[in-house]
């Protein structure tokens, strides 16, 4: 999964966004203030390590990004089905 994070809540976290997808080098970077601290690490070890993720999820999604279970975040692009993407500057000779 290619989201990491610099920064630590609260306050602001840069995240930065790699698409999963083989063969996309697709990247997109997000500034987010995260107003709640982490859970207490000892006690809530995936909690306290996928805060920062959490709160950033929807406006991952706003952004176009998909998350699949197993894949990662997938770009707009990628997860737009083939059927439905535009077509790139081809134009057919007469």
């Amino acid at each position: 999964m290619s989201l990491t994070t610099a920064g630590e809540p609260p306050g602001p976290v840069r995240f930065f966004l790699l698409c999963d997808r083989m063969g996309c080098d697709a990247r997109a970077v997000l500034d987010l203030v995260v107003a709640d601290p982490p859970p207490d690490i000892e006690t809530d070890l995936f909690g306290h390590l996928l805060h920062s993720a959490k709160t950033a999820a929807p406006r991952i999604a706003d952004m176009g990004w998909t998350y699949y279970q197993g894949d990662g975040y997938w770009c707009p692009r990628c997860s737009t089905p083939r059927s439905q993407r535009p077509r790139r500057g081809r134009t057919r000779s007469s």
